[in-house]
């Protein structure tokens, strides 16, 4: 087996790694079943400025307030600028989420935010995330998943790819 990029763990973060990669040739290298993560069990919302009365310009000044100015600033502006894009390349690889009437995405207000920009799955946003981007993972051709493997277990060597 060969790989121009390694990724380890088959969580939200692992699977988005891998899906970005690409085309490289990746392996996804997971301990334990593919898509068997605690990324599964999260049950809140995801925050991102997609509704018409938002912007990530207003997100990113509602995430600083409620920080009480103590978070990174880049961090917070990457969080905030490629949010929307994130959501809809998660909305295009048909992640089921809630919807009004018309069909819009239901967006919710919790906590220190200012507007309605929380998507929600049900109550299981977590689980829904992991099965689209596992479902993206396994469709795409240059990623290969390797389960119930440690990474202790992979030999790596630079005799080329």
């Amino acid at each position: 087996m060969r790989a121009e990029v390694i990724v380890v763990g088959s969580g939200v973060a692992g699977l988005s790694a891998a899906l970005a990669a690409a085309p490289a040739r990746v392996v996804l290298v997971t301990k334990t079943a593919f898509g068997a993560s605690n990324s599964a069990w999260a049950q809140g919302g995801l925050a991102v400025a997609i509704g018409a009365d938002d912007s990530p310009e207003l997100h990113a000044h509602d995430t600083v307030a409620v920080g009480c100015g103590l978070n990174d600033a880049d961090a917070v502006r990457v969080l905030t600028t490629c949010g929307p894009d994130r959501a809809r390349l998660l909305l295009e690889l048909g992640a089921r989420v809630d919807r009004a009437a018309d069909g819009a995405v239901a967006l919710g207000r919790e906590a220190a935010h200012s507007t309605r920009r929380i998507v929600h799955a049900a109550d299981a946003t977590g689980a829904e995330l992991v099965r689209t981007l596992c479902d993206a993972v396994r469709r795409h051709p240059t990623i290969e998943i390797v389960e119930h493997t440690h990474v202790l277990d992979l030999v790596l060597d630079d005799a080329g790819a």
